[in-house]
């Protein structure tokens, strides 16, 4: 059982493998440019070289040219060019028909096969699930869903479908005005495919988003177009109500059921992470109160 675990989680999913098979074309790309150039302007050099001997034989001269240059097969930058054009190539092949090979280091819980190794909040690692939340307002959870990675970069677009989805289920009129998220889900494939949806994501960090001094302050290539949204005055004041509406939801979430589950293996953890969801959801409508207008 742990083993299989291990086997499917060395297979990408279909985004990660989106976003390598695209990252594989990129280099293709450049590989093959490059090549096409250097050998385009080699072949200009042996053509006029060329060029210089007949004119100086037509003339009776003596060649005085020097010494002629490499032939294309053995010009170094051209060998080094193809070679690294093959080599991109191979990436590219392997992006797209990847294998499941695990590594060597790689372990498997064998009383929990379906958990992770997870960062820890506070410094080293536990082994356990990535739990992901969806928040409205008052920190109102939409979705609440385990999600099979640490990194929370491939988790975007499959909370945003969950959450469209229970929003549906719900009959909740019209439809959701905002998606924030903060850095971690920052990935040029999830703004293409969720290009129709007002979201709005830290390319950058929540800090530097937030107006204050930060490291990285300039958008990773692929999105430039979501850090020129969150450049303007309202991009930058809509993004500022995120930390607001989600962080609270973890805090009270963890005050109130704390951060171990009492069971194991992926199905009886969603149905358990469903159910304290419910429970911080109707403990919000009970203890809700109208506010009066005066």
């Amino acid at each position: 059982m742990a083993k299989d675990r291990l086997r499917e989680r060395a297979m990408p999913s279909p985004t990660e493998i989106r976003i390598k098979v695209e990252a594989a074309e990129r280099m293709v790309a450049r590989a093959e440019k490059r090549l096409a150039t250097e050998t385009e302007a080699h072949q200009e050099r042996l053509r006029r070289y060329e060029l210089r001997v007949r004119e100086d034989r037509a003339a009776g001269r003596r060649g005085a040219n020097g010494r002629p240059p490499v032939p294309m097969e053995r010009k170094t930058v051209l060998v080094r060019q193809r070679t690294r054009l093959v080599k991109m190539r191979a990436w590219l092949e392997r992006a797209r028909t990847p294998r499941p090979v695990p590594s060597p280091e790689s372990r498997g819980c064998l009383s929990d096969p379906d958990s992770r190794l997870i960062p820890g909040k506070r410094g080293g690692y536990l082994q356990g699930y990535n739990i992901q939340i969806v928040c409205a307002r008052r920190q109102f959870l939409l979705a609440i869903e385990a999600h099979d990675n640490p990194s929370d970069r491939t988790a975007l677009v499959p909370m945003v479908k969950k959450t469209q989805h229970n929003h549906r289920a719900a009959r909740l009129p019209g439809d959701i005005q905002l998606w924030l998220a903060d850095s971690g889900y920052a990935s040029a494939a999830s703004f293409e495919t969720l290009a129709d949806l007002p979201l709005l994501v830290s390319v950058t960090s929540d800090a530097d988003q937030a107006g204050f001094p930060a490291k990285r302050q300039q958008a990773p290539a692929g999105q430039q177009d979501m850090a020129a949204r969150l450049a303007t005055p309202t991009g930058r004041a809509q993004y500022r109500r995120r930390s607001a509406l989600v962080e609270p939801g973890f805090a009270q979430i963890f005050q109130r059921f704390g951060r171990h589950l009492n069971y194991r293996g992926r199905n009886a953890v969603d149905a358990e992470i469903k159910l304290l969801g419910t429970v911080h959801n109707l403990n919000k409508l009970i203890k809700h109160t109208p506010k009066n207008r005066s």
